[in-house]
């Protein structure tokens, strides 16, 4: 079980300026540079900015149609291309509104179309080059295609101007790097945590990385133990965060308090159904409960959610677990199958095979189907004993294998048995 850290992409931005001059910054749920409602803009600095009664109007509808499409099931790609363009067109007509020009590109990320949102971030700043939260969500895009290099210049850049998400971006980085081997990036991590904090103490994606550096390189209780008060802290900022929940549950199981974790996973998923991560944790703790239709019914769901390879493959072979645990064998089998498919080398895969086949098809009434079932059976650990890395398992399968060695010898006889007594045995 893990878990990753998400970027940062500030929500859309509310207009939260009057006319006259640029307020300054405001915090908080609901506000600029805080998590809880549609804030996430950094106020821009320069001189005064006058703001028409009318710009605040165009501005202000097409939030509401907005706020009313993710009420209606979320942004998708039915509305998103005309509530871009809606954003666009004020921007259009009243150029000082950098907001309505930010939202553009807020909604096409939100729909997946990262280059017409990187368009929109690349033309906002030709005019308003100080706008950090554009800069940072361009550094959010260069993440997203695998452009590590020029997404942390982004960032740098727009942590210069004091943006929050940016800092707290930048601790997402570093804490990759302490986890590749760099052992300074720990301290560089939780330094751009602090930062961001100090410029938005409501980021609670902040309070999320520095919980999560903290779980990394925990070396004894009292560390996790700060690690989860983080977590509850950063549940007081805001308790429908649901990644917050996925990271408690992760401390709590190195705490060694397995129940209380697997309650945390369940609440991160109650708040967002399609989070994948808190399933497949459910999934991996209510095997070992031999809850098998939990276990189950999480991982079916994250398969349903079109993963990654990776995750998709886990996902199968926990099914296929899942499954031989409620006896239903050929459903198991299929599933391993499918995991095979992805990854035909994965000895993981055939050692399960193995335990299906020896322990759950195997059926003593039948000497020739047995022989041949225990020979395939061992085909699969043998797999599992020549590239496995689990030591436990490793053994395992050898025992298992050792079992089947002594077994086929006694079918055989029983065969021969049968076959001077007239029986023959069952035909395969």
């Amino acid at each position: 079980m893990g878990t990753t850290t998400r970027l940062i992409v500030p929500a859309l931005a509310m207009l939260l300026l009057a006319c006259g001059p640029t307020p300054p910054p405001e915090t908080g749920p609901g506000k600029a540079g805080g998590p809880g409602g549609p804030g996430g803009v950094a106020p821009l600095p320069g001189p005064r900015r006058v703001v028409s009664k009318a710009a605040k109007t165009d501005f202000k509808e097409v939030v509401k149609e907005y706020e009313q499409a993710l009420k209606s099931g979320g942004i998708n790609k039915s509305n998103c291309s005309q509530l871009a363009q809606s954003f666009g067109e004020v921007y259009q007509s009243h150029p000082k509104l950098a907001e309505a020009k930010f939202n553009e590109g807020v909604v096409w990320e939100e729909c997946g179309d990262l280059n017409k949102a990187e368009r929109a971030y690349k033309a906002l700043l030709q005019r308003h080059p100080h706008f950090g939260a554009a800069i940072n969500n361009l550094g959010q895009i260069y993440f997203e295609r695998g452009n590590i290099g020029q997404a942390s210049t982004y960032f740098q850049q727009a942590s210069a101007l004091k943006n929050s998400e940016a800092y707290a971006n930048m601790a997402v980085l570093q804490r990759n790097r302490a986890l590749a081997g760099d052992p300074q990036m720990v301290k560089e991590a939780i330094n751009n945590v602090h930062r961001a904090l100090a410029v938005d103490s409501f980021n609670i994606e902040a309070y999320a990385t520095l919980a999560l550096v903290l779980y990394d390189h925990a070396q004894n209780d009292s560390q996790l133990e700060m690690a989860r008060l983080i977590c509850v802290q950063a549940t007081k900022v805001d308790d429908k965060y649901y990644p917050i929940y996925n990271i408690l549950g992760l401390i709590l199981l190195r705490q060694r308090r397995v129940t209380p974790a697997l309650a945390e996973f369940k609440q991160a998923v109650a708040l967002n159904n399609d989070f994948m991560e808190a399933h497949m944790n459910i999934g991996a703790i209510t095997l070992s409960f031999r809850d098998y239709k939990t276990a189950q019914d999480s991982f079916s769901r994250v398969l349903a959610l079109n993963p990654p390879r990776k995750t998709k493959l886990e996902a199968l072979v926990g099914l296929g677990v899942a499954l031989r645990g409620q006896r239903q064998f050929k459903e198991a089998m299929q599933r391993y199958k499918e995991a095979l498919r992805l990854d035909p080398t994965s000895v993981e895969i055939a050692y399960n095979q193995g335990i299906l086949v020896q322990d759950y098809l195997f059926d003593a009434g039948n000497p020739a189907k047995a022989i041949q079932d225990l020979q395939t059976a061992a085909n699969y650990l043998q797999q599992y004993v020549s590239g496995g890395k689990n030591k436990k398992k490793v053994k395992d399968a050898q025992r298992r294998l050792k079992n089947i060695n002594e077994l086929i010898p006694m079918l055989r006889e029983q065969q021969k048995m049968m076959r001077e007594m007239g029986g023959g045995g069952k035909k395969t």
